[in-house]
């Protein structure tokens, strides 16, 4: 039982590594979701505090550099999201206010980094975020099902 949890939990995270690689839409990624959803998974704050940080500031090594205060703050918002999981039971509403928080938090020191004015700054990051809000909404949607899958074939397994 143990090692087909490790077995799993091994091949969740090589799945979420790869994710990041695959030739996506820009921000079209599963790693907000599950940090997001984590909390319902493992109540070990470790865990749901540095799985998504980790795979996130890992899979960047291979990824193209970006500057370093702007990955910091992506990693905090990483760092959050399960945090707002946790607080917020509605996935809905949990993802809503994840993804506003990287709104603002990465699109604002992407201002401060760049030339451009706060309002085109925003502006011009409001494509790219509702598209991480509708990945980030479909995974959630997707964890979810899978969640209630495999809780009902446990309860069907129990009373058979």
């Amino acid at each position: 039982m143990v090692i087909d949890m490790f077995k799993s939990a091994v091949i969740l995270i090589l799945l979420l590594i790869a994710s990041r690689f695959v030739d996506s839409p820009s921000n079209f990624s599963p790693l907000l979701a599950v940090a997001i959803y984590i909390p319902r998974i493992t109540k070990k704050r470790f865990i749901q505090f540095f799985l998504p940080t980790g795979i996130m500031l890992l899979s960047n090594f291979f990824l193209e550099p970006i500057n370093l205060f702007l990955l910091t703050t992506i990693l905090l918002v990483f760092f959050i999201a399960p945090i707002i999981g946790s607080a917020i039971k509605n996935l809905f509403l949990s993802c809503l206010v994840t993804v506003f928080t990287w709104f603002v938090l990465v699109n604002g020191v992407v201002w401060l980094l760049g030339s451009s004015s706060l309002y085109d700054v925003y502006l011009g990051a409001i494509p790219f975020d509702v598209r991480l809000l509708v990945s980030t909404m479909m995974y959630l949607i997707i964890f979810n099902f899978i969640e209630e899958l495999f809780h009902n074939l446990k309860i069907r397994k129990q009373t058979s």
